[in-house]
């Protein structure tokens, strides 16, 4: 079975999203039940899928999803901890899960990935039982996705171009956020615009390119406070690669780390969607939790790390 969330990116650009994954699929000698979605149903018919076919765990079973990285994000909530095979097909703006797996973005070669494919065991991180598969946030970040997808609504602006409304709207109402974090058995407090927390370690120096899905550790910056002029500037001094380890952010590596303030709930971005959490927020990764599938010269990789 595929899943293809309508409202992704790529996929609303692509005309007859279901009959070109179809016909992909029967180029190849497989027949798929193609079915698109709305996007917030895709974890519920991920867990329908595994309860069903519960009988059949163990012997390959694949279920293929297309969207961004949120869409997979979503259903790797259900496949998590299962013998289920998550077949990932590129359709967001972003796709960022996707290219550190190595899964080509065009269409037809991230169905020969399929096609072709082995399994791979990676990681993946949650927050209060959530699960994401790259990064999740609070502050600064997932004010700015609210408002980006307050803009994607308002205007019928695409993702991209509400980028940059969203910014100017950041950038004059979002505030500081005094908050503790407990990580490798110390306990801080910080003023931070921003706590951003991956699944596996983000090279800042890179774009935020991860050489690793299965390195079974969260990666953790906080941003330091700054003025406002020096927090727009960040996001340069990341792109040249200026970062200031010292004065910029503070960066811990741990297995589980929770953050908690004196607010009841807070907003939190998990794979670029915005929700309100409550709190304490307890982060944890789940080691080789997800299998998914891989080109085959990224499974050889693995297998050496």
């Amino acid at each position: 079975m595929a899943l293809i969330n309508k409202s992704a990116g790529a996929a609303a650009r692509k005309g007859d999203i279901a009959k070109a994954v179809r016909d992909g699929f029967a180029e190849r000698g497989v027949e798929t039940d193609v079915r698109l979605v709305d996007g917030r149903e895709v974890e519920e018919l991920a867990r329908r899928f595994v309860a069903e076919n519960r009988s059949r765990s163990g012997h390959g079973l694949t279920l293929v999803v297309g969207g961004g990285d949120g869409t997979l994000g979503s259903a790797a909530s259900a496949l998590a901890g299962t013998d289920v095979v998550l077949g990932v097909l590129p359709l967001g703006t972003l796709n960022h899960f996707a290219k550190d797996l190595g899964v080509p973005l065009d269409l037809k070669a991230a169905i020969d990935t399929i096609a072709t494919g082995k399994p791979v065991a990676v990681d993946v991180a949650e927050v209060n039982g959530r699960v994401f598969l790259n990064n999740s946030s609070i502050g600064i970040y997932p004010f700015f996705v609210a408002k980006r997808s307050a803009e994607q609504r308002r205007r019928g602006f695409s993702k991209l171009a509400a980028i940059g409304p969203a910014i100017m709207r950041t950038l004059r109402f979002a505030s500081w956020q005094a908050v503790h974090v407990a990580a490798q058995g110390t306990r801080e407090r910080l003023l931070t615009p921003c706590v951003f927390v991956g699944n596996n370690f983000y090279d800042i120096a890179e774009l935020g390119h991860r050489r690793s899905l299965s390195s079974k550790e969260l990666c953790v910056y906080v941003v330091k406070r700054q003025s406002w002029f020096g927090l727009a500037l960040l996001p340069f001094k990341i792109a040249f690669g200026m970062i200031d380890s010292t004065r910029d952010i503070e960066i811990y590596r741990a297995g589980s780390l929770q953050i908690t303030s004196h607010r009841h709930a807070m907003l939190v971005s998990l794979d670029g969607e915005a929700v309100s959490m409550d709190m304490p927020l307890n982060f944890q990764i789940r080691p080789a939790a997800l299998q998914v599938l891989a080109p085959v010269k990224m499974t050889r990789a693995a297998g050496r790390s």
